[in-house]
């Protein structure tokens, strides 16, 4: 169990929970204290040794079904009565004297479902599990774990074993609950068998990508991922926005510390030759940024504004305030749903919860009249307006007046364009009039071009 509890922490960190090694000590101290028998005081001392954040609960409370239930197989191990299994013990005992048994075959026939796994572990390691990231997968995994038990060598064993048990003078009742035995408990190791490459399945779909691995994922269009590489996605936005987060933290550190003033140092030690026995800093306020994000969510721009939301709510005690808005052809403010809300399930209710029509076709220039109408008063003279959008407006007014009074009012607006720059004013884009008011004009089509932007915001 020691071991289970291990890979289960590794589980935990792999999800980006921080369990440090002194509280991996003490996780082990806690269930020792506790023990296993209740398995609410046994998840509850867990719990507490290994959780510290109330963001990490939903991670803890959602593989720890896969660590430690159903894993055992009680219940469907199918066990002979005791008198005859305590016979059968005996023989097996005699019988492995003079033959070369296969371990697995005694656990087997005696329905001891919960040694089974160890010698599932042993076959995975020979298979390699590593490699598995989809269901799709889950099936071929299974029959290569499970042939590596060798079962024709176990039915040779025991037919073997039979013929003894025969001479010995078991009757043929007897001799069928034995073999009866053998196959109930042969579908039921397959059944767990399963149940564990199910659970691979789901620990390796849940780990952080490699480093390597989101190198590439961030040079990858958004709008190409499969299901599995979104997974992916949205764990690397995590790393990256760690890395960011620490950036900045650092930089603040060292503002905070100050920067050596050679002048001022000077003419401080003129007294002593000019030797700087007293150093003069000069000290800089890092003064925080504003957002708002407009995230144009029509089909064809969607991802990237998904992403871009998570990507700032990630980072947003880095920032002074965020607020954030969808639009198609009108505009929907949706800032409170990261206030209560994780960051995933937040993303998903702005992407279809705001007070606006999700079928309509996109109108930029109502958008921005909309924005200037309602929200530009709350626009200042360190908010930055980041839009999202592909600058389609199907024919529509632009609203180029209204884009200019945002501009007037705002540090800045940084327009992310998800089509390359050979699309710009290519058939209804009107990309070209909204350049020129732009502080920054950008194609935006990778997790990289999102963090180039915020990074250029931030540091």
């Amino acid at each position: 169990m020691e071991e289970r509890v291990l890979d289960f922490i590794n589980g935990l960190r792999g999800r980006g929970v921080s369990v440090s090694t002194a509280e991996s000590i003490d996780a082990m101290g806690a269930i020792s204290v506790v023990g296993m028998e209740d398995p609410g005081p046994f998840k509850a001392a867990l719990k507490a040794a290994v959780v510290k954040r109330n963001r990490d609960n939903p991670v803890f409370e959602e593989l720890f079904p896969l660590y430690f239930y159903g894993l055992e197989g009680s219940g469907e191990s199918q066990r002979i009565d005791d008198e005859l299994l305590a016979r059968l013990e005996e023989q097996l005992r005699s019988f492995a004297q003079g033959n070369e048994m296969n371990a697995m075959l005694p656990l087997i026939l005696m329905g001891r479902a919960g040694e089974w796994e160890s010698f599932i572990r042993m076959a995975a390691g020979e298979v390699g599990t590593k490699q598995l990231a989809t269901r799709m997968q889950v099936g071929m995994y299974t029959r290569r774990i499970f042939d590596i038990f060798d079962w024709e060598e176990m039915e040779g064993e025991l037919q073997e074993l039979l013929e003894q048990l025969r001479e010995e003078g078991w009757d043929e009742e007897e001799l069928r609950l034995v073999e009866e035995a053998f196959s109930g408990n042969r579908d039921a190791l397959r059944k767990q068998v399963r149940r564990y490459v199910e659970r691979e399945q789901a620990r390796n779909a849940d780990k952080m990508p490699s480093s390597e691995r989101v190198e590439r994922l961030m040079n990858r269009p958004l709008s190409g991922l499969d299901e599995f590489e979104l997974q992916q996605m949205r764990k690397a936005v995590d790393i990256l926005a760690r890395k960011l987060r620490n950036k900045i933290n650092l930089r603040e550190k060292q503002l905070k510390r100050g920067k050596l003033d050679v002048k001022a140092t000077l003419r401080k030690n003129m007294q002593h030759g000019g030797v700087p026995f007293e150093l003069k800093l000069k000290h800089k306020r890092m003064e925080k940024a504003e957002v708002m994000v407009l995230c144009d969510i029509s089909s064809s721009v969607a991802r990237v504004s998904q992403f871009m939301l998570q990507f700032v709510y990630t980072i947003q005690d880095c920032l002074a305030k965020v607020r954030s808005f969808v639009f198609v052809d009108e505009l929907g403010e949706v800032t409170d749903f990261f206030r209560d809300e994780d960051i995933q399930k937040g993303v998903r209710r702005a992407l279809s919860e705001a007070e606006i029509s999700y079928n309509a076709r996109s109108d930029f220039g109502e958008v921005f009249r909309i924005f200037c109408a309602q929200f530009l008063q709350d626009v200042g003279y360190r908010t930055y307006i980041i839009i999202i959008g592909d600058a389609r407006n199907n024919y529509n007014d632009p609203g180029v007046k209204a884009l200019e009074r945002m501009k007037d009012r705002a540090k800045g607006i940084i327009w992310l364009n998800p089509e390359t720059k050979p699309f710009w004013d290519t058939g209804d884009s009107v990309m070209g009039e909204y350049v020129p008011l732009c502080k920054e004009a950008r194609v935006c089509r990778t997790l990289k071009d999102l963090e180039d932007t915020v990074s250029s915001l931030l540091l």
